[in-house]
């Protein structure tokens, strides 16, 4: 892609891209995480995509925006590369790697560290979580004026090269910016793409997301081999091999596959509700209440009298009855009626 053959709408924003590609290096991750722990005492795949769908649920409860959950997973990936943790002090990391992540952030509140524990159920106290933070800024050389290149960072300028390049709003039409964030997350959570540089999970799923809206057009549009080849010239704009394209792709579709069948994640960290009396009363507005339902009367027992059913031996009352209903018969059969109104 050469610069001065560019319109002048695209030049800023390729500058930023170029600006973005040169520091993207120092943000990616090499995680070498097993699958399954022998003695329990390593972080597996399971720990580290459990403990990224817990930040995922801490970024929706507190409505922050997508940049925070990005940048708390990059935290978290990065740290785990460079220090060997053990499984109980996971929880307190990602959890400080969130709040770490609302300090470098524009324009987010940073939660409080004591509301923060108790919504994430870390098993830690505020002080752990400063400390953890401390450690993990240390260790990460962490800046509040520089956030991390993430691949939310990439794929927003992607999505905006594509909409200035297509002027028949045909991009527009086929891929909508909220599903690719929402996509974007489900991947980040996953470990299969956590060593993938962020221009090259923001490409793949930008031509994916292409893919399946161009499949879902009636006819051919003629702005579809357009925008193929400006993502062709993306991808040697960022220097990504073909190997590694077709490697994220696949990594890619694979989580998609999985998150569009619903299939239950193997890892989930079970929360327990801490309620006090008081919100227990409002919450169980029936206990005082009595059933009044009728009792199904399965084998007819229900139509005898509470004696009857209580007792095997008949008591005087009841012996009255069955005398009265043998009565009845007979008297029935001479065209006579009676009522019944109990012992004398």
């Amino acid at each position: 892609m050469n610069n001065a053959m560019l319109p002048e709408a695209l030049k800023p924003l390729v500058a930023e891209l170029q600006e973005a590609l040169a520091l993207e290096h120092k943000f990616v991750p090499n995680l070498q995480l097993i699958s399954v722990s022998q003695e329990g005492g390593d972080i597996t795949n399971g720990i580290r995509d459990g403990s990224a769908h817990v930040l995922r649920c801490l970024k929706v409860w507190y409505d922050l925006p997508a940049d925070v959950l990005f940048t708390a997973i990059n935290y978290m990936d990065c740290f785990l590369t460079k220090m060997r943790v053990k499984p109980k002090f996971m929880a307190c990391i990602s959890v400080a790697c969130f709040q770490l992540a609302c300090t470098v952030v524009p324009g987010v509140t940073v939660p409080d560290a004591t509301d923060l524990v108790s919504i994430s159920q870390c098993k830690c106290s505020a002080s752990d979580l400063a400390r953890m933070q401390s450690i993990i800024s240390s260790k990460l050389g962490i800046h509040p004026d520089r956030p991390p290149i993430t691949s939310a960072t990439l794929l927003r300028l992607y999505h905006k090269l594509f909409t200035a390049v297509d002027a028949s709003g045909l991009y527009s039409s086929v891929v909508e910016e909220s599903s690719l964030h929402q996509h974007l997350e489900i991947i980040a959570c996953d470990t299969s793409c956590a060593n993938f540089r962020p221009s090259e999970i923001a490409l793949v799923l930008i031509c994916s997301q292409m893919d399946l809206g161009v499949a879902r057009l009636s006819t051919p549009h003629p702005m579809i081999t357009t925008l193929m080849t400006f993502a062709t010239n993306l991808q040697h704009l960022c220097k990504i091999t073909e190997s590694n394209f077709y490697r994220c792709h696949e990594a890619v579709l694979c989580i998609m596959q999985r998150y569009h069948a619903q299939v239950q994640m193997p890892y989930r960290q079970r929360l327990v509700w801490r309620l006090s009396q008081r919100t227990l009363q409002y919450l169980r507005p029936t206990d005082k209440l009595t059933m009044t339902l009728p009792t199904i009367d399965e084998h007819g027992q229900l139509q005898l009298p509470v004696c009857a059913r209580n007792k095997p031996r008949m008591t005087e009352e009841w012996e009255y009855l069955r005398k009265y209903k043998k009565l009845e018969r007979r008297w029935r059969c001479v065209g006579m009626s009676t009522k019944y109104l109990g012992p004398p």
